[in-house]
């Protein structure tokens, strides 16, 4: 038997997972011992585990990871990638947090397009100010535009990310709630981080396009 630090290493980043884990710090085999763990563990937490590693690389059904991954990286957007990765592991294992964590990776990217502008954040920081404020730094504020069309797009672009905010408040982890606790199905919180990647994405890519010309 060998003493090692190891064991209490496995065992926080396994506990981070939600996986039972034994209080030990003293392991024959890493290996055998987090078989052993993970023998009985839902499927979708391996996989999540996996994902964590970069052992695999899984969407969950979400359009444009990697990309947006690549792009937040390539920025050095820490705060939004927070988010951002924390949206993504949990859309299947807790949809609530998902949803909150979608929201903040919104919020997040506004804020940090405000902050890369050179610019003071709103004393008032909710999705709609921060959101404001960063459609007029990259200029797709539907008022800006008269073609009808474009106003009808960028407009509903807006509705999404707010839509997204506002269920942040009802349906997810980020606040308490009363006697009914009302939930979102699966296929509900991935359409809304797909949403989440797709209008996120648009966004920085947009900001980034903006000030390269």
């Amino acid at each position: 038997r060998r003493v090692t630090w190891l064991g209490l290493i496995l065992n926080v980043f396994l506990s981070g997972f939600g996986v039972p884990t034994e209080d030990v710090d003293i392991v024959q085999s890493k290996r055998i011992y987090v078989q052993n763990l993970l023998k009985n563990v839902d499927s979708s937490i391996i996989v999540n585990i996996a994902t964590e590693l970069n052992l695999i690389s899984v969407n969950s059904g979400i359009t444009s990871v990697e990309s947006m991954r690549k792009l937040i990286k390539s920025h050095d957007l820490k705060s939004v990638l927070v988010d951002f990765n924390r949206a993504l592991r949990n859309v299947e294992n807790d949809p609530e947090q998902a949803i909150a964590s979608s929201s903040s990776t919104l919020e997040s990217i506004c804020k940090a397009i405000i902050e890369l502008d050179g610019q003071d954040l709103p004393k008032k920081q909710t999705m709609a100010t921060v959101l404001a404020k960063a459609v007029a730094i990259v200029n797709i504020s539907p008022k800006n535009h008269s073609d009808g069309e474009i106003k009808r797009i960028l407009g509903g672009i807006q509705n999404v990310i707010l839509g997204i905010g506002a269920l942040r408040s009802g349906f997810s982890s980020a606040h308490g709630h009363g006697i009914k606790k009302y939930r979102l199905s699966r296929r509900h919180v991935r359409l809304l981080v797909n949403s989440m990647v797709t209008f996120g994405m648009f966004l920085i890519e947009t900001y980034i396009e903006k000030k390269t010309l």
